[in-house]
């Protein structure tokens, strides 16, 4: 009896090795393949973060949400031994943009820090943010209207914030840029108002009465600012970029985001909204 069971014993384990390798392999396959560029707008909740892979295989990640959620969905979508961020860009100190970014500096090595340059002195959480920051040692740059980053042929061209929206509020201090890959197009605002909004109109689109497009904001997919609020998502500014696609970065809140009003603007542009509380994380290829 004792030389049968040995014999099963034997061929359990070495199903289960093949199985095991097996998975290894496929693992394997699946996260060394050629980088390609790809946005995953994920779902923290009522917040911010979008992460972008770069076709020559860096990693952007653009705002980190209201807290550590931001590490399960980067989980998801970065293999287990990648902890590597090339870009971190924290549009302005909001909580509900930058809370995780901590946890990301804990968890992740990041090479450079893109930020419009504010502080938050008085927010319990911008000193836990300054205390990683300083430990991280990544360069740190601040960057304003017209700066531009290009990596392996992705360009990132910054519209927002200059000297006089910045002064407005901590809102229309967010950063705001339109990245450029191929044919596609995707224009991220921040939590940017109509005071930036129309500032962005009057510094790169032709005046005229209203506003029927813009060559230089024009974008398939557009990150509605301010998680739809009725503060931003003026006519005008959604006509110059005139989005086939509307994502929305929004959880359950108190502020009644997204208005009904702005999602109504956005189908009369003719965009398809997206809501990432509906939708959960929003992937574009």
């Amino acid at each position: 009896m004792g030389e049968p069971d040995n014999y099963r014993a034997k061929i359990v384990l070495s199903i289960a090795a093949l199985v095991l390798i097996v998975s290894i392999v496929l693992l394997f396959l699946k996260f060394s393949s050629g980088p390609d560029f790809k946005i995953v707008f994920l779902n923290v909740g009522q917040g911010d973060s979008a992460l972008i892979r770069f076709p020559g295989g860096a990693k952007m990640l653009v705002d980190c949400g209201p807290n550590r959620e931001v590490l399960n969905k980067l989980g998801e979508y970065l293999p287990f031994y990648d902890r590597t961020i090339d870009y971190l860009v924290i549009t302005h100190p909001d909580t509900d943009h930058y809370g995780g970014c901590s946890d990301v500096l804990k968890r992740y090595e990041v090479k450079k820090i893109i930020t419009n340059g504010n502080e938050k002195d008085g927010d319990p959480y911008w000193q836990v943010w300054k205390k990683y920051l300083a430990l991280e040692g990544a360069e740190e740059s601040v960057v304003t209207a017209n700066y531009e980053l290009n990596d392996s042929g992705a360009i990132i061209k910054f519209f927002s914030p200059t000297s006089e929206t910045a002064r407005t509020s901590d809102n229309n201090s967010s950063l705001a840029f339109r990245l450029t890959y191929g044919t596609t197009t995707v224009f991220f605002t921040g939590d940017i108002e109509e005071r930036a909004e129309n500032d962005i109109l009057s510094r790169y689109c032709a005046t005229t009465t209203i506003v029927a497009s813009c060559d230089l904001l024009e974008s398939q997919y557009l990150k509605v600012a301010h998680h739809g609020s009725d503060s931003s998502s003026g006519e005008d500014f959604l006509k110059a970029v005139s989005p086939q696609y509307a994502i929305i970065s929004v959880g359950k809140n108190r502020f009644g985001h997204p208005s009904l009003r702005v999602t109504r603007k956005l189908e009369r542009v003719g965009a398809e909204v997206w809501r990432t509380d509906e939708k959960n994380d929003i992937i574009i290829r």
